[in-house]
């Protein structure tokens, strides 16, 4: 049996942290929590659910997941957000991973929610990311805020659904939107300013992208929130990097 090492960083998570943690602690032999800076009780939930905890602050979402991964104790990884949860079939499939002839790394299927309820279309499904991976094979990165693990070798994919963000309002998507929004546009302004015409554009292409290709229609009036929330962000982070690089 290979040994397995869930990592989540985690910041101010009190509200939601214990759902991660339990949800993944009985298919693996590891959970280790680092902790930016909470301010709440975060690190003290998560020792008590079993949890090893380590501070360490928070400096972007890819330097600090490479951080816990390296920190971990064994080299199969299960990187965790504290909004995701695991079904009993992903967890199942986590456990039943092993190291050797086959896949380095594999995806899992995110199901991603809305006022209560999942989508699936508008771009957010089946959502596969790699989160399962040989730390020895893979590495984090992508551009802030959106991070995912680059990988060197074969990837798989397994069963089951992670389950993200299930208490998602309206309202708080929008505000994750803004928040995601003013990071990224601090890491496309080191690059340089973006034209006077880009914000529209991204606003718009995202727009067209998630009623084309992401058929947000099939979701409802869900859908379309998703679509034109997301074009607001799109147009939102290079109207702001605008600003910063001036």
């Amino acid at each position: 049996m290979t040994s397995i090492s869930a990592v989540i960083v985690a910041q101010d998570e009190e509200h939601r942290i214990g759902g991660a943690i339990r949800s993944v602690l009985p298919w693996v032999d590891e959970v280790l929590v680092v902790d930016g800076g909470s301010r709440d009780r975060t690190a003290g939930l998560s020792a008590d659910l079993g949890a090893r905890v380590v501070d360490r602050a928070f400096d972007g979402f890819v330097t600090s997941k490479q951080a816990a991964t390296d920190a971990a104790t064994h080299d199969l990884v299960f990187g965790l957000d504290a909004d995701e949860r695991l079904d009993e079939v992903l967890g199942a499939a986590v456990r039943s991973a092993r190291l050797g002839a086959g896949p380095v790394a594999w995806r899992v299927a995110r199901l991603n929610y809305l006022d209560g309820r999942p989508l699936r279309a508008s771009g957010w499904y089946p959502d596969r990311r790699v989160r399962l991976f040989d730390r020895r094979a893979a590495r984090w990165g992508g551009r802030e805020p959106h991070d995912r693990v680059l990988v060197d070798g074969a990837v798989g994919d397994l069963a089951g659904h992670l389950h993200h963000d299930p208490e998602r309002t309206t309202a708080a998507y929008r505000r994750a939107t803004v928040s995601h929004a003013e990071r990224a546009a601090h890491t496309i302004a080191a690059s340089g300013r973006p034209g006077a015409l880009t914000p529209a554009l991204h606003g718009v292409a995202h727009l067209l992208r998630k009623a084309t290709v992401g058929r947000c229609w099939l979701d409802g009036r869900r859908g379309w929130t998703v679509a034109r929330v997301g074009a607001a962000g799109a147009s939102l982070k290079y109207r702001r990097a605008r600003e910063i690089a001036r």
